[in-house]
This record gives C-alpha cells, sequence and structure tokens, in this order.
C-alpha cells in the first residue's frame, strides 16, 4: 500500500494524547473568529502589526517553513498560533512553489510568532492533510526561525 505524504510527515488526525492540544488550537481559533466577527480586535481581522527591531527581538521572531523534498501532495501552508501582540492569529496561505522534487520553503514576512504554533498542510484539491507543530523561540539572536518539516 503507498504511504502519503500526511503519513511520511506525521500529520494525521490527533491522537489521544494530543486531544488537549487540539482543544486548544480549535479554542483559540474560536475566540478569533468571535472578536473578528464582533469587530473587537483590529489586530486579528488584520496582519499583526510591524514592530521595530528592538522589540521583535524580544517577543517574537519572523518564520520560514520549509517541506522536505518528495512531498507531492503539499501546495500550501497556513500558520496558527500567538503573534508579539499575544494575540492569536491565522497567517494568509503559504504556498510552497517550486520543483516538489527539491525542499521547498515560505518565509512570511512582517508577522511575528511566538511559543508552539501551529502549520497546517493543504493539498491541490484543498483538502487539509494534517497539522504540525513547531517551538518558536519569543526571543533569539537573529530575527527569523525556520520549521522544517520531513
Amino acid at each position: 500500500m503507498a504511504t502519503g505524504c500526511a503519513e511520511i510527515l506525521g500529520i494525521l488526525p490527533p491522537k489521544t494524547t494530543d486531544a488537549l492540544r487540539s482543544m486548544k488550537q480549535v479554542a483559540g481559533r474560536t475566540l478569533a473568529a468571535l472578536a473578528m466577527a464582533a469587530g473587537l480586535s483590529g489586530a486579528l481581522a488584520t496582519a499583526p502589526a510591524t514592530a521595530d527591531s528592538q522589540s521583535v527581538l524580544s517577543n517574537g521572531v519572523e518564520v520560514t517553513v520549509c517541506v522536505q523534498p518528495g512531498h507531492y501532495d503539499i501546495r500550501a501552508a497556513i500558520i496558527n498560533g500567538w503573534n508579539q501582540n499575544d494575540n492569536y492569529v491565522a497567517s494568509p496561505e503559504l504556498f510552497l512553489d517550486g520543483d516538489r522534487r527539491q525542499q521547498r520553503c515560505h518565509k512570511l514576512r512582517e508577522w511575528w510568532w511566538k511559543g508552539t504554533i501551529d502549520v497546517d498542510f493543504w493539498a491541490d484539491n484543498g483538502d487539509k492533510l494534517g497539522t504540525r507543530t513547531c517551538d518558536v523561540p519569543a526571543d533569539k539572536p537573529f530575527p527569523v526561525h525556520t520549521c522544517y518539516f520531513d
């Protein structure tokens, strides 16, 4: 039986031990959606505010998402997590263009993340393949963190 990219990445539906994390993700997304619908938080309705380099280095970093060669079914990714303003936000769709036999990356500029982020992977047909996590340090010497997914 052929092994799909979702199995290789390990981004299958959450296991019982991941139930709490999954509930936290759903709760965060629900709160973000409610805040946007109510117009209570402009930060959730638009890209996170641009910050000067000093505050970025101490309160979040930009993220580059990379998938390793051979993930032929992955078209795009979306990052969900906490930004520099402590708001739970979702990025726009990050298209992972290029030769699918090679590593493909997308750097999301002027969005700053911290803590554990969830990266959703999407197929060409629009199906969600699954979610992986990446730990993003809130402060590091360089304001960019790369999350590699095998």
